[in-house]
C-alpha cells in the first residue's frame, strides 16, 4: 500500500478478504480492463497491485502486454509474484511509495496506468499531482482509470453509501456460503471509512476528481462505473501531447 500507517496486517486480512470487503470487485476489474483501451505490447503500470487481481485481468484481456505491478508492501508483492507467475516476464513487480516521485520517471512511457483503492490515501495535493505526473508519463494515447473510494458530498449521499457498502458485504458473504465472519471480519477491522472514519483515507468527492484530471489534459474524462461510495473513472493523454 501507501503509508507507515498501512501493516503488514492490513495485507493479510486484504489478501484474505478482498473478494467479501469490495463491492462487486470481478466487475471493477472487467470495466477497468476494458476502459484501458487497447494495449497492443505496450506496458501498464498497476499502482498498489495487492495480491494481483487487476493486473491478472489485465494480463488475460490483453494477451501481447506487459504489466508492472507496484506496491509497498512485501506480502502484496509476493502474493502477487506467486499467483501470476505462469504470466512468466510478462508479469513483474516493484516496490514503490505511491506518493514518492521517483517511480514516477519511466524508460519506457506506459500505455496506461490503473490502480484499485489506493488513490484515497493521498491528501487533495497530492491527488492532483499524482495526476499531473501520470499524464507526463504516459504515451500519447495512453489512459489512466482509476477504482476508489470517493467522499459523498452531503450527509445523506454519505449515508447512502454507508449502508449500500455495509449490506453489499453482509449479503455477499450469505451468497458464498462463508456464514457471518466476512461481514463481523468487516467491522471488528474497521474497514469503511464510511463509518469508521481514520487517518488512512482521505478520500476527496468525484467532481474534484474530475476537474484535476481535466485541469492537467486529460481528455474523454468520465465516469464509468458507481456503488457504494467506489467510483471509477479516468481520462485518455491526447495523441498530440498536452499543448496538441
Amino acid at each position: 500500500m501507501t503509508t507507515a500507517l498501512w501493516s503488514e496486517d492490513d495485507s493479510a486480512s486484504f489478501i484474505r478478504f478482498a473478494e467479501h470487503f469490495v463491492p462487486d470487485r470481478a466487475e471493477q476489474m472487467a470495466v477497468i480492463s476494458a476502459m484501458v483501451g487497447p494495449l497492443g505490447d505496450g506496458v501498464a503500470l498497476d499502482l498498489c497491485s495487492g495480491p494481483g487481481a487487476l493486473s491478472r485481468r489485465l494480463l488475460v484481456d490483453h494477451p501481447a502486454c506487459r504489466v508492472v505491478g507496484l506496491d509497498a508492501s512485501d506480502a502484496m508483492l509476493s502474493e502477487a509474484s506467486r499467483e501470476l507467475a505462469g504470466f512468466g516476464d510478462r508479469f513483474g513487480v516493484e516496490r514503490f511509495e505511491l506518493g514518492a516521485p521517483d517511480w514516477r520517471r519511466r524508460d519506457v512511457a506506459p500505455a496506461a496506468v490503473v490502480s484499485s483503492l489506493a488513490v484515497h490515501h493521498l491528501t487533495g495535493k497530492e491527488k492532483q499531482q499524482l495526476y499531473r505526473d501520470v499524464y507526463d508519463m504516459l504515451a500519447p494515447g495512453g489512459s489512466l482509470v482509476i477504482a476508489d473510494l470517493v467522499e459523498p458530498v452531503g450527509p445523506r449521499s454519505r449515508e447512502l453509501a454507508r449502508r449500500m457498502w455495509d449490506e453489499w458485504v453482509r449479503d455477499n458473504a450469505d451468497r458464498t456460503g462463508l456464514g457471518d465472519e466476512p461481514y463481523r471480519a468487516f467491522h471488528a477491522l474497521e474497514w469503511s471509512c464510511f463509518e469508521y472514519p481514520d487517518e488512512l483515507d482521505k478520500p476527496s468527492p468525484l467532481p474534484d476528481h474530475l476537474r484535476w484530471l481535466d485541469d492537467v489534459g486529460f481528455t474523454d474524462v468520465d465516469v464509468y462505473w458507481m456503488k457504494a461510495g467506489h467510483a471509477i473513472y479516468g481520462g485518455t493523454k491526447q495523441r498530440s501531447g498536452r499543448d496538441g
